[in-house]
């Protein structure tokens, strides 16, 4: 194309005639100029791109490269010493014939695609899904493109609503935005009149975040009958993608957990990568997260230590499939076990430990007593000691908003994990001190502390979505009953941030909270599923109230007046200031603690565990 270009540039020029006589100039440039070129277009990944997904940023790249190249033509005249003679007409319609050149072939070839793949869609256009996209913006255009142009797809986008009453009328690849997002019930009307009744909403998360009233949007299309999906992933393109969309149903999840905070996963990499990391509790909720992203962050290796024998197949096979290149070992073991879980940390050396098991059902722990007081305070005893034995880096502990001044036995023997967790941190700092005076100090020993996360085994989101698919009632224990809730994507990378954060930071810094934002009443929670699925409630759907259980509190803390907290350089972290302690008597203490559970006794024990923690008020029903 360059050669044709040159060419063409000449015949312009100097016309049929003289035309002849510049032959052996071309000869030269063809000599000098194409290397050159070639190099260029390589260097602007000219020769990388594929023409069927040709659009403006290989327009942008062919302009830069022929700009190069016809730069370089003036160059060569001014340093030939007119040897080399290039009349500036040339270069300047030169320009403009090799961008046309160029870029023509690659815009009439994706043409030619896009329009060969329409018409396969409008062959089977009477068999697809006609679906509605909510959304104006750019991943409108994605789903709209995918749609029309990938021929496995078996939808077709009749129409667009949007939040945005400037954009109602206009089009986005010919299809229409037929109203506001306000105007779904008659937007759909009048698409069935025409014989285009949708049968599914695709929300963007242009959709989601910037909906004001998304709830009820949702409500709407599911009374019109209309199956309501999110957009997963995007159409991947190029060498590797499938130019597919991807959709995922539509859940509460999606609705509590809109955050507009952004993660500094450069943060997180730098703390993991390369790194052997031990994750107990692997195959729970929040371990199970833990070693995802813990693994996608190139960590050098992972064990998972499980005391459930299935959960430990399903997380390793998923970790083995997803992440091939990360060396994966799963261990069934118990944290109670001091013996094992010691031996283990001794022979893997790992140089950061991430302690996530735990019983956390509050009425279960307040009917077995001396099991929650084993596993979530001796267990963590064991893991921390077994860290502190091997010089590990750090221990990062996964606390509760219920060990704030505890009402549960649960909420009880997490404050106590999180009070030996401060104690020997207070003892790695103050030895540190004596040795070198900097604050510089041995294994570190952090908590991080927060409430619910969505769709955790745990939490009331799976309770509340098997009794709507039983036809109800859901059952809530207090109509002013609250919770904070967050994610869990989100949950652990703060966990992983506040890790990292702690670990350079050189002040004495144990526990980290997770701003949560708001508590949300469970019963407006409920409210939301029942009529996300299209329900009114206790219309079609009753809400019962059952009664506040043993240990539970209406309102949970994330922090203690004893402990203000202090913001850190990350948003969505904060500082919980250390609480005056004496860390051999509370050591002592939980000793006695560990002792009491040998016996079985429930008095003895609870006796033991408020000494730990005085605060400890445990509530119980008449």
């Amino acid at each position: 194309m360059t050669a044709a270009a040159i060419v063409i540039g000449y015949y312009l020029r100097f016309g049929t005639g003289a035309f002849i006589f510049r032959l052996d100039d071309m000869a030269i440039l063809f000599a000098t100029v194409l290397p050159f070129a070639g190099v260029v277009y390589w260097a602007f990944g000219l020769y990388a791109g594929i023409w069927r997904f040709a659009s403006i940023p290989d327009l942008i790249n062919i302009i830069k490269a022929v700009t190069t190249v016809t730069v370089f033509l003036v160059v060569l005249d001014f340093a030939s010493r007119g040897d080399i003679v290039v009349p500036r007409t040339i270069v300047f319609s030169t320009w403009f014939i090799l961008c046309a050149l160029l870029g023509g072939p690659r815009m009439l070839y994706r043409i030619y695609r896009d329009q060969r793949l329409l018409k396969r869609g409008h062959r089977r256009g009477h068999g697809a899904i006609p679906v509605l996209i909510a959304g104006s913006g750019n991943e409108a255009e994605i789903i709209i493109r995918s749609l029309e142009t990938n021929g496995s797809e078996l939808m077709t986008p009749v129409g667009m609503i949007s939040s945005k009453q400037a954009h109602v009328g206009q089009r986005i690849r010919n299809v229409p935005v037929l109203g506001h997002s306000e105007d779904l019930e008659r937007v759909v009307q009048r698409l069935t009149q025409r014989g285009q009744a949708p049968r599914r909403l695709i929300l963007t998360n242009e959709a989601l975040t910037k909906e004001k009233d998304i709830e009820s949007l949702i409500s709407t299309a599911r009374k019109l009958g209309l199956s309501v999906e999110r957009l997963l992933r995007p159409a991947m393109e190029g060498a590797d993608g499938d130019g597919r969309i991807r959709l995922t149903p539509i859940n509460i999840e999606d609705l509590l957990g809109r955050s507009t905070r952004e993660l500094d996963y450069t943060m997180i990499r730098k703390l993991v990568a390369g790194q052997r990391i031990l994750v107990t509790g692997g195959g729970g909720t929040i371990g199970s997260e833990l070693c995802r992203q813990i693994a996608s962050m190139s960590c050098k290796r992972l064990m998972i230590v499980e005391n459930a024998e299935f959960a430990l197949y399903a997380i390793t096979k998923d970790l083995q499939r997803d992440y091939p290149g990360v060396p994966v070992e799963g261990r069934l073991c118990d944290v109670r076990d001091r013996v094992k879980i010691t031996a283990l940390v001794e022979t893997f050396v790992p140089d950061i430990v991430f302690h996530a098991a735990a019983l956390k059902h509050v009425p279960i722990v307040e009917r077995h007593i001396a099991e929650g007081i084993r596993t979530n305070t001796v267990g963590t005893v064991n893991v921390a000691d077994a860290a502190r034995k091997i010089g590990a880096k750090a221990m990062v502990m996964i606390s509760t908003d219920k060990a704030v001044q505890p009402t549960s036995v649960m909420g009880a023997t997490k404050r106590a994990a999180e009070s030996y967790c401060e104690a020997l941190d207070a003892l790695a700092y103050a030895a540190s001190n004596r040795v070198n005076g900097n604050g510089n100090r041995e294994t570190r020993f952090m908590s991080v502390r927060f409430g619910n996360v969505l769709g955790s085994s745990g939490s009331v989101v799976p309770l509340f979505r098997e009794q709507l698919e039983q036809g109800g009632p859901i059952t809530v224990t207090h109509p002013d009953m609250k919770r904070y809730f967050m994610t869990i994507k989100e949950a652990v990378s703060l966990v992983l941030m506040a890790s990292a954060l702690g670990l350079n930071s050189r002040e004495r810094i144990s526990i980290f909270v997770l701003d949560m934002g708001q508590p949300v009443k469970i019963v407006d929670l409920a409210e939301q599923m029942i009529r996300l699925a299209g329900y009114e409630p206790n219309e079609d759907i009753a809400i019962e109230f059952t009664g506040v259980r043993e240990g539970e509190k209406l309102h949970e803390e994330l922090f203690d007046a004893s402990e203000p907290l202090h913001p850190t350089s990350l948003d969505g972290i904060m500082a919980a200031e250390p609480r005056a302690l004496v860390p051999e008597t509370l050591i002592e203490e939980i000793k006695r603690l560990q002792a009491a559970t040998k016996d079985g006794d429930d008095e003895t024990m609870l006796s033991r565990l408020s000494a730990v923690v005085p605060e400890f008020t445990r509530h119980r029903l008449n």
